[in-house]
């Protein structure tokens, strides 16, 4: 279980070599999630807050630019909201402009420094974890999408208890009444629709 204030890390390589040096980096600062395929990735996603992802860009089957596509097509809130650090042992120009318009908050270079790493992470968590109140609702609705996946049926009625006190405007405020009605009424799959559904259509900035 994860310590309470401690932000999680996500690390994608096919490598477990790269693996087990990042997990040295950073475990005595942050909880870290370890995923050696896109496809693994994405099912620690479903079931976990991540705070932040690094990411190995040369991956047998999906490579990272494809895991990138495949967050922006299929989950609004990973793409847009979970910050990305690129990790790569091919730095060229083309590459780092290629992660840069993918998405991604940054990029590093294998083998990775350690200090350089750290502060990069640290940065980026300070920037994203800003509690503005769009931020707090945000991960407000990512935890309840969590809760409805894993059918944790006391937890969503918390959250969506504390969901139903936020107003932020009115057309993201009409979307949640109907994702926590849904939820509260044990539609969990129809929840999580709606909120992917949410989270794409972007209302958030649009404060009234």
């Amino acid at each position: 279980m994860a310590e309470q204030n401690k932000k999680t890390v996500l690390v994608v390589d096919d490598d477990v070599i790269t693996l087990t040096t990042i997990r040295k980096i950073l475990e005595s600062t942050y909880d870290i999630c370890l995923a050696k395929s896109g496809e693994a990735a994405w099912q620690i996603l479903n079931n976990t807050e991540i705070d932040l992802i690094l990411l190995d860009i040369e991956m047998p089957g999906m490579t990272g630019f494809a895991f990138m596509e495949y967050l922006k097509e299929n989950n609004a809130f990973y793409y847009n909201y979970i910050p990305v650090i690129f990790v790569t042992s091919y730095a060229t120009q083309d590459i780092i402009m290629k992660a840069k318009n993918s998405g991604a908050k940054d990029f590093a270079v294998k083998p990775v420094n350690p200090e350089i790493l750290r502060e990069k992470i640290k940065q980026i968590i300070a920037v994203d974890g800003k509690q503005s109140e769009r931020n707090i609702l945000l991960k407000k609705i990512h935890q309840l999408e969590l809760a409805c996946r894993a059918g944790r049926s006391s937890l969503v009625e918390k959250i969506a208890g504390e969901l139903k006190a936020i107003r932020y405007n009115s057309g993201t405020d009409t979307q949640i009444t109907e994702i926590c009605k849904c939820a509260l009424l044990f539609d969990f799959s129809l929840a999580v629709e709606k909120i992917n559904i949410l989270l794409k259509n972007n209302l958030f900035d649009r404060k009234a």
